[in-house]
């Protein structure tokens, strides 16, 4: 059996670690030239301090969801016909905008704006199909430990998506302009639906 005792000091952990990510990414968003993201390149303090209190905070959110398993006991395991779609298709969708955003673009270089694939229906895929997965994770766990940490790295990536947004035009300008007046900060559910009905419709063929 778990030490209840052990895993009510992870929580606390995680808790510090999400809090403090929090509040140095609303100091960036609200008091600039201050910012923690998007970093000036790897190796500076901005990029040591955001990359290390992020993967923290997400790893301390699965092993609470873990080490809390079941606590709840609000739902039985039926509950993973829904979270276990919602954690596999979010971070699915993660993982395939890594390669559709490319490496230097994911850790703040200027390798050209990406409007194609993913990033045609929303500015910020990647954000967004975490945060799914961060819903899979607490609706699988049934876990009173794991929302608090999965609602605070969903904030994270609300405000990566906010602070980056002035950062992209001041190094895109109009481009970045035009690309945000036509696509969703999150996800253009229309545009995708339109799409996908205008790919799947057989082609007319006239007499």
């Amino acid at each position: 059996m778990v030490d209840l005792t052990y895993t009510h000091a992870v929580f606390v952990v995680g808790l510090i670690v999400g809090i403090t990510l929090n509040v140095l990414m609303l100091r960036t968003l609200f008091f600039p030239p201050f910012r923690v993201w998007p970093t000036p390149g790897p190796g500076t303090w901005q990029s040591v301090t955001f990359w290390t209190l992020f993967r923290a905070g997400m790893v301390l959110t699965f092993v609470i969801a873990i080490l809390d398993w079941n606590s709840a006991g609000l739902v039985d395991l039926s509950r993973l016909i829904v979270g276990l779609p919602l954690f596999l298709v979010g971070f699915g969708i993660t993982v395939f905008g890594y390669f559709n955003l490319g490496l230097g673009n994911t850790y703040c270089a200027t390798d050209g704006l990406v409007s194609h694939g993913l990033y045609r229906f929303s500015r910020n895929p990647q954000y967004g199909s975490s945060i799914m997965g961060l819903a899979g994770t607490v609706v699988m766990a049934d876990s009173w430990l794991t929302v608090p940490l999965a609602l605070s790295a969903a904030c994270v990536y609300v405000l990566m998506a906010l602070t980056e947004e002035k950062w992209l035009e001041n190094r895109y300008g109009a481009t970045y302009e035009e690309y945000k007046e036509r696509t969703a900060r999150f996800f253009d559910i229309q545009g995708f639906v339109h799409y996908v009905m205008d790919k799947t419709q057989p082609s007319r063929r006239t007499s």
